[in-house]
């Protein structure tokens, strides 16, 4: 699950974990965890959580796959953590890379 650009659902759909609030999901978290498609391919490396601060809404900076460019996947389009690992994000494979989450060089810290 979570590792090959062959998308499949995990046999055991009972490894979804949801939360309650956002702020829980978050804090579950943890960087090296995959950010995974909602179909269940592996697309991106996460390396932190960004918590809302300022008037900015949360979200997951990962590092993507193919071309290791910087994406930060605001909190909202998150659905579920599966096999402890795979943070699924609702988009599927063919369109994640349009959404415009590309962070720009200069905003890297």
């Amino acid at each position: 699950m979570c590792q090959s650009a062959t998308p499949t659902e995990p046999a055991a759909a009972s490894s979804a974990r949801t939360f309650d609030t956002t702020e829980e999901f978050l804090n579950a978290i943890r960087p090296g965890m995959e950010l995974c498609t909602s179909d269940f391919t592996g697309w991106a490396s996460v390396e932190r959580v960004n918590h809302a601060v300022d008037g900015r809404q949360s979200s997951v900076r990962g590092r993507r796959r193919e071309d290791d460019q910087i994406v930060d996947v605001p909190a909202d389009v998150l659905i579920d953590l599966r096999g402890g690992h795979c943070v699924r994000v609702d988009r599927v494979r063919a369109t994640i890379d349009a959404q415009g989450w590309e962070v720009p060089v200069a905003d890297i810290s």
